[in-house]
């Protein structure tokens, strides 16, 4: 194929975000630590997902149109720093194509990847070899050495697609930590995932593209007749999302039996929490069926046979990225003034959750391990705060990067605090100043940050070898800033052998969140005998809800 027009682009990211989801959970199992929250390949397949979906405004096929969307709706839907990073690669692609209109050749595909490449490295502070970095760089160099071969522009692409699998088969040899681990890098892998779709679209027959344009939902050619959809009756009509949060939760049990209530059907998760998106007209069905399966929260049902009213009526045909188009947070009184200084953190579990409320924040949404929020749902939450500027409390090292992107996402000032756990957020707040100036604020609980040991206490997802520790699958295991520190058979003897890990003589104050999986009698009795151990710290007890973690323990 010697050009790639708009037609074929679109069936490439078509392909490529079909093959990334039906290998997500390959991508996912490439964790280097062996603890339940892989979720790298989810991340990305959600946020190419959510590209392809903006790809639905194009009114016209032109390539430069198409990858404007795509990097649009990669940025806005990118969750985790996979996703994030993903969705700088998607826009340095599309700037690579900016001047190209009806067909890029084989230069302009292989400037295009060169571009994917410095935009991804530019955006990462601290760049590290042996990661998707170094995979889409090695592509770009393929693809540039294929275009000076005079290579066309499917030439290019294969070329690209063999630079990406030899460099991701080396990425255990650039860094030590995967090949001890016995894993590629997952981010890698994930963008190997996406360049094998890219070259499956170049060849898929008609009739296997028409079935993939019929299962995406996204129309093939031409803007959307608004008019028709106005006077026609939409079927499944109700955008139905919610999670679910509890105990033994089977999402391929909840996807077979949603399947026939509608279309559009996103299930991800795991046993303890569950995400549930579902176009269906029948949402009370389907609220029933998943409401005896857990607690339900985060409940959101749009009539998008209104929203098409609505689209129509806007001047660009165009939904704007504010909160006036998603449900999920209370809108402020469009009377009271807003205030200085409003506060956005990202946590998971109920009782995390009104901990964070209690202490001042305006917004909290609902993420952490497995359920990474996008940058529109932080472009949501910030918008809905009626304040002149906010702070945002990620509390998750996987949520920080895109939370920096909101900063140019949205009219108001956004400062962010790299917490990278619910007790540094919390530690935080308590150097929050209602009267101070956003600046002010987030220099004061940013250095508040180092006040902090964080511990975690969870099970792992497989045998392995950590350092001089042997691992068997179903341990439980205990994290100290992020690293395996203790392993053990139950949660609390880890819980505990993990905070003589933390204490020092410095310490003073002791808080442990229990989970969804730990009763507040089991809490109570590791407080008592934290408390025996160390007399000279005050210890606190906190129901928690988190999923996935049986403790989360600090030490101030």
């Amino acid at each position: 194929m010697d050009v790639i027009n708009g037609v074929t682009l679109k069936n490439m990211l078509l392909v490529a975000a079909r093959n990334l989801d039906q290998q997500k959970d390959m991508v996912n199992a490439l964790n280097v630590f062996p603890v339940p929250d892989g979720d790298t390949g989810t991340n990305m397949s959600l946020t190419l997902n959510a590209a392809v979906k903006e790809l639905e405004r194009a009114e016209n096929n032109d390539v430069n149109r198409l990858t404007t969307l795509l990097a649009r709706g990669s940025l806005m839907g990118a969750r985790g720093n996979s996703g994030v990073i993903l969705s700088q690669f998607f826009r340095g692609f599309s700037d690579g194509l900016a001047q190209v209109k009806a067909e890029a050749t084989g230069e302009d595909v292989a400037r295009a990847f060169t571009s994917a490449s410095n935009t991804t490295y530019r955006a990462v502070m601290k760049p590290v070899e042996g990661t998707m970095l170094t995979v889409a760089r090695v592509a770009a160099e393929s693809a540039e050495e294929a275009a000076q071969e005079g290579k066309d522009a499917a030439g290019v692409i294969k070329a690209a697609l063999l630079g990406a699998q030899q460099s991701l088969a080396d990425t255990p040899n650039i860094l030590p930590v995967l090949k001890e681990a016995g894993v590629v890098d997952a981010g890698g892998q994930g963008l190997v995932c996406i360049f094998e779709g890219f070259w499956a679209g170049l060849t898929t027959s008609p009739e296997e593209m028409e079935a993939i344009l019929a299962e995406q939902q996204v129309p093939s050619e031409g803007p959307v007749d608004v008019a028709r959809l106005e006077t026609e009756v939409l079927v499944n009509k109700y955008c139905t999302e919610f999670i679910i949060l509890g105990e033994g939760i089977d999402p391929e049990r909840i996807r077979k039996k949603l399947d026939p209530l509608g279309d559009s059907m996103i299930v991800v998760g795991d046993d303890h929490v569950t995400k549930v998106h579902i176009h269906t007209d029948h949402p009370g069905e389907v609220l029933q069926f998943c409401g005896e399966l857990g607690n339900l929260t985060e409940i959101a049902i749009d009539n998008m046979m209104l929203q098409n009213q609505e689209f129509s009526n806007h001047e660009n045909h165009r939904l704007d990225y504010t909160t006036d188009n998603v449900v999920g947070f209370p809108q402020p009184e469009p009377s009271a003034p807003p205030k200085p200084v409003g506060l956005v953190a990202v946590v998971a579990g109920d009782g995390l959750a009104e901990i964070f409320r209690s202490l001042g924040v305006d917004q909290v949404v609902t993420g952490g391990q497995t359920m990474n929020p996008s940058t529109e749902d932080l472009v949501t939450a910030v918008n809905s705060v009626n304040a002149e500027s906010v702070i945002i409390l990620p509390n998750n090292k996987n949520v920080i990067f895109a939370a920096q992107q909101v900063k140019e996402l949205v009219d108001k000032k956004v400062g962010v605090v790299p917490t990278r756990s619910a007790p540094q957020g919390i530690s935080a707040l308590m150097f929050f100043v209602e009267g101070d100036s956003l600046e002010e604020n987030v220099a004061a609980m940013e250095d508040s940050l180092g006040e902090v040991k964080t511990g975690e206490v969870t099970y792992a997802v497989r045998s392995t070898v950590a350092g001089d520790l042997q691992i068997e699958e179903r341990d439980i295991i205990g994290l100290a800033e992020g690293k395996i520190a203790i392993v053990g058979s139950t949660p609390d003897q880890v819980a505990f052998d993990l905070v003589k890990t933390m204490v020092d003589e410095d310490s003073t104050v002791i808080s442990v969140y229990y989970g969804a999986d730990q009763s507040a009698e089991a809490a109570e009795e590791l407080g008592t005998t934290l408390q025996e151990e160390y007399p000279d710290c005050e210890v606190e007890v906190y129901s928690g809800g988190q999923p996935l973690y049986y403790y989360i323990v600090s030490v101030e």
